[in-house]
Protein backbone atom coordinates (compact mmCIF):
# COMPACT_ATOMS: atom_id res chain seq x y z
CA UNK A 1 0.00 0.00 0.00
CA UNK A 2 2.17 2.56 -1.16
CA UNK A 3 0.24 5.49 0.18
CA UNK A 4 1.16 4.18 3.88
CA UNK A 5 4.55 4.46 3.72
CA UNK A 6 4.35 7.64 5.44
CA UNK A 7 1.99 6.59 7.98
CA UNK A 8 4.25 3.60 8.75
CA UNK A 9 7.55 5.61 8.79
CA UNK A 10 5.81 7.76 11.43
CA UNK A 11 4.87 4.91 13.65
CA UNK A 12 8.70 3.52 13.37
CA UNK A 13 10.39 6.77 14.22
CA UNK A 14 7.59 7.46 17.17
CA UNK A 15 9.04 4.37 18.85
CA UNK A 16 6.38 1.72 18.39
CA UNK A 17 9.23 -1.39 19.39
CA UNK A 18 8.85 -4.62 18.16
CA UNK A 19 8.26 -7.21 20.79
CA UNK A 20 9.83 -10.06 21.29
CA UNK A 21 7.64 -13.09 20.74
CA UNK A 22 7.75 -14.03 24.47
CA UNK A 23 6.92 -10.28 25.92
CA UNK A 24 3.06 -10.44 25.22
CA UNK A 25 1.35 -10.93 28.65
CA UNK A 26 -2.54 -11.97 29.28
CA UNK A 27 -4.96 -9.83 30.50
CA UNK A 28 -2.65 -7.06 28.91
CA UNK A 29 -1.98 -7.61 25.17
CA UNK A 30 -4.60 -10.12 24.66
CA UNK A 31 -7.21 -11.42 26.73
CA UNK A 32 -8.82 -15.05 26.43
CA UNK A 33 -12.60 -15.51 25.41
CA UNK A 34 -14.89 -16.63 27.75
CA UNK A 35 -16.58 -19.36 26.94
CA UNK A 36 -14.45 -20.27 23.66
CA UNK A 37 -16.04 -19.84 20.45
CA UNK A 38 -16.29 -23.74 18.49
CA UNK A 39 -14.83 -22.70 14.99
CA UNK A 40 -15.81 -23.68 11.56
CA UNK A 41 -12.25 -24.50 10.08
CA UNK A 42 -11.09 -28.61 9.15
CA UNK A 43 -9.10 -30.25 12.06
CA UNK A 44 -5.60 -29.25 12.28
CA UNK A 45 -6.52 -26.12 11.17
CA UNK A 46 -6.23 -22.26 13.05
CA UNK A 47 -8.56 -19.86 12.35
CA UNK A 48 -7.92 -15.84 12.34
CA UNK A 49 -10.53 -13.27 12.41
CA UNK A 50 -10.42 -9.86 11.70
CA UNK A 51 -13.44 -7.51 12.90
CA UNK A 52 -12.30 -4.31 11.32
CA UNK A 53 -14.07 -0.60 10.27
CA UNK A 54 -13.21 0.80 6.91
CA UNK A 55 -13.38 4.54 9.03
CA UNK A 56 -11.38 3.61 11.90
CA UNK A 57 -7.72 5.26 11.56
CA UNK A 58 -6.22 2.20 13.43
CA UNK A 59 -7.88 -0.58 11.51
CA UNK A 60 -5.96 1.49 8.93
CA UNK A 61 -2.85 1.93 10.65
CA UNK A 62 -2.77 -2.09 10.89
CA UNK A 63 -3.76 -3.13 7.08
CA UNK A 64 0.04 -3.17 5.92
CA UNK A 65 1.06 -5.61 8.71
CA UNK A 66 -2.14 -7.38 8.69
CA UNK A 67 -1.74 -7.57 4.71
CA UNK A 68 2.24 -8.83 5.16
CA UNK A 69 1.21 -11.22 7.79
CA UNK A 70 -1.12 -12.94 5.73
CA UNK A 71 1.41 -13.49 2.96
CA UNK A 72 3.66 -15.75 5.56
CA UNK A 73 1.81 -16.72 7.46
CA UNK A 74 1.54 -20.77 8.16
CA UNK A 75 -0.26 -23.12 5.87
CA UNK A 76 -3.14 -24.23 8.38
CA UNK A 77 -4.29 -20.92 9.57
CA UNK A 78 -7.41 -20.04 8.09
CA UNK A 79 -7.98 -16.05 7.55
CA UNK A 80 -10.75 -14.17 7.70
CA UNK A 81 -11.91 -10.46 7.32
CA UNK A 82 -15.37 -9.77 8.96
CA UNK A 83 -16.83 -5.92 9.19
CA UNK A 84 -17.48 -4.71 12.15
CA UNK A 85 -21.50 -4.90 12.16
CA UNK A 86 -23.36 -3.44 15.60
CA UNK A 87 -26.52 -2.26 14.48
CA UNK A 88 -26.82 1.62 15.34
CA UNK A 89 -23.44 1.91 15.19
CA UNK A 90 -20.96 3.97 13.40
CA UNK A 91 -19.79 0.80 11.88
CA UNK A 92 -22.94 -0.42 10.06
CA UNK A 93 -23.23 1.43 6.95
CA UNK A 94 -19.66 0.31 5.81
CA UNK A 95 -20.19 -3.06 7.02
CA UNK A 96 -23.07 -2.69 4.46
CA UNK A 97 -21.06 -1.60 1.67
CA UNK A 98 -18.12 -4.15 2.56
CA UNK A 99 -21.17 -6.98 1.90
CA UNK A 100 -22.40 -5.22 -1.08
CA UNK A 101 -19.26 -4.75 -2.85
CA UNK A 102 -18.51 -8.67 -2.22
CA UNK A 103 -21.62 -9.79 -4.15
CA UNK A 104 -20.95 -7.44 -6.65
CA UNK A 105 -17.15 -8.68 -7.18
CA UNK A 106 -15.51 -5.83 -6.15
CA UNK A 107 -14.63 -6.62 -2.59
CA UNK A 108 -10.82 -7.07 -2.83
CA UNK A 109 -10.12 -4.59 -5.72
CA UNK A 110 -11.28 -1.36 -3.68
CA UNK A 111 -9.69 -2.76 -0.37
CA UNK A 112 -7.22 -0.22 -0.63
CA UNK A 113 -8.47 2.07 -2.29
CA UNK A 114 -11.59 2.80 -0.08
CA UNK A 115 -9.56 2.89 2.95
CA UNK A 116 -6.74 5.34 1.26
CA UNK A 117 -10.19 7.47 -0.22
CA UNK A 118 -11.30 8.33 3.54
CA UNK A 119 -7.56 8.29 5.41
CA UNK A 120 -5.17 9.81 2.98
CA UNK A 121 -7.82 11.87 0.78
CA UNK A 122 -10.01 13.22 3.83
CA UNK A 123 -13.27 11.51 1.97
CA UNK A 124 -15.15 11.26 5.06
CA UNK A 125 -18.60 10.71 3.42
CA UNK A 126 -17.41 6.95 2.59
CA UNK A 127 -17.75 6.60 6.67
CA UNK A 128 -21.63 6.75 6.55
CA UNK A 129 -23.17 7.91 3.40
CA UNK A 130 -25.03 5.93 1.37
CA UNK A 131 -24.65 7.86 -1.59
CA UNK A 132 -20.88 8.65 -1.78
CA UNK A 133 -20.21 5.41 -1.30
CA UNK A 134 -22.86 4.40 -4.54
CA UNK A 135 -20.69 7.12 -6.54
CA UNK A 136 -17.55 5.51 -5.27
CA UNK A 137 -18.23 2.26 -6.32
CA UNK A 138 -19.06 3.55 -9.61
CA UNK A 139 -15.40 4.13 -10.26
CA UNK A 140 -14.81 0.41 -10.41
CA UNK A 141 -17.53 -0.28 -12.85
CA UNK A 142 -20.78 -0.61 -10.49
CA UNK A 143 -24.21 0.62 -12.16
CA UNK A 144 -26.16 2.41 -10.05
CA UNK A 145 -29.30 0.28 -10.22
CA UNK A 146 -27.34 -2.42 -9.26
CA UNK A 147 -25.84 -1.21 -6.03
CA UNK A 148 -29.47 -0.14 -4.83
CA UNK A 149 -30.67 -2.99 -5.93
CA UNK A 150 -28.13 -4.96 -4.20
CA UNK A 151 -27.82 -2.73 -0.82
CA UNK A 152 -30.70 -3.83 0.82
CA UNK A 153 -30.84 -7.42 -0.50
CA UNK A 154 -31.42 -10.58 1.46
CA UNK A 155 -27.78 -11.40 0.42
CA UNK A 156 -26.23 -8.58 2.71
CA UNK A 157 -28.80 -8.63 5.13
CA UNK A 158 -28.08 -12.27 5.65
CA UNK A 159 -24.68 -11.37 5.76
CA UNK A 160 -24.68 -8.58 8.60
CA UNK A 161 -26.99 -10.14 10.52
CA UNK A 162 -23.79 -13.76 10.33
CA UNK A 163 -21.61 -10.62 11.06
CA UNK A 164 -23.24 -9.50 13.81
CA UNK A 165 -24.34 -12.66 15.70
CA UNK A 166 -19.70 -13.30 15.45
CA UNK A 167 -19.16 -10.20 16.81
CA UNK A 168 -21.70 -10.53 19.73
CA UNK A 169 -20.35 -14.17 20.50
CA UNK A 170 -16.49 -12.40 20.92
CA UNK A 171 -18.31 -9.60 22.65
CA UNK A 172 -16.32 -7.45 19.88
CA UNK A 173 -16.43 -3.56 21.46
CA UNK A 174 -13.92 -1.29 19.15
CA UNK A 175 -11.78 -2.31 16.26
CA UNK A 176 -9.22 -3.79 15.05
CA UNK A 177 -10.40 -7.20 17.25
CA UNK A 178 -8.61 -9.83 16.17
CA UNK A 179 -9.54 -13.29 17.14
CA UNK A 180 -7.07 -16.77 17.19
CA UNK A 181 -9.20 -19.98 16.92
CA UNK A 182 -12.02 -18.68 19.02
CA UNK A 183 -10.00 -18.61 22.40
CA UNK A 184 -7.69 -15.85 21.95
CA UNK A 185 -8.55 -11.64 21.37
CA UNK A 186 -6.08 -9.16 20.63
CA UNK A 187 -5.89 -5.97 18.86
CA UNK A 188 -5.66 -2.04 19.39
CA UNK A 189 -7.25 -1.29 22.62
CA UNK A 190 -4.84 -3.88 24.24
CA UNK A 191 -1.40 -1.52 24.46
CA UNK A 192 0.32 -2.37 21.61
CA UNK A 193 1.85 -0.27 18.16
CA UNK A 194 0.29 -1.70 14.86
CA UNK A 195 3.53 -4.35 14.19
CA UNK A 196 3.13 -5.70 17.76
CA UNK A 197 -0.12 -6.76 17.22
CA UNK A 198 0.48 -8.93 14.41
CA UNK A 199 3.28 -10.64 16.68
CA UNK A 200 0.98 -11.00 19.51
CA UNK A 201 -1.29 -12.71 16.90
CA UNK A 202 1.64 -15.04 15.80
CA UNK A 203 2.35 -15.62 19.36
CA UNK A 204 -0.98 -16.80 19.92
CA UNK A 205 -1.23 -18.91 17.14
CA UNK A 206 2.02 -20.71 17.91
CA UNK A 207 0.36 -21.21 21.64
CA UNK A 208 -2.71 -22.81 19.53
CA UNK A 209 -0.41 -24.83 17.57
CA UNK A 210 1.54 -25.90 20.26
CA UNK A 211 -1.50 -27.57 22.17
CA UNK A 212 -2.66 -29.39 18.91
CA UNK A 213 -2.73 -33.57 19.71
CA UNK A 214 0.70 -34.79 17.98
CA UNK A 215 0.16 -36.84 14.52
CA UNK A 216 0.32 -40.57 15.76
CA UNK A 217 3.85 -42.18 14.37
CA UNK A 218 3.38 -44.66 12.05
CA UNK A 219 3.87 -48.31 13.42
CA UNK A 220 6.71 -50.44 12.26
CA UNK A 221 5.90 -53.51 10.43
CA UNK A 222 7.71 -56.82 11.45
Amino acid sequence: MKKLGLLLSLLLLSGAAFADAGSFTAGTNYVAVTPPVATDVKPGQIEVIEFYWYGCPHCFALEPYVEAWEKTKPANVVFKRVPASMKGSEFYVDAQATFVADILGIGEKIREPFFNAIHVDGNDALRTDKDAIREFFGKYGVKPADFDATWDSFGVQSRLSQAQQLGDRYQVQGVPTIIVNGKWKTGAGYQMAPPDIMKCVEFLIAKEQAAQPKAAAPKKHK
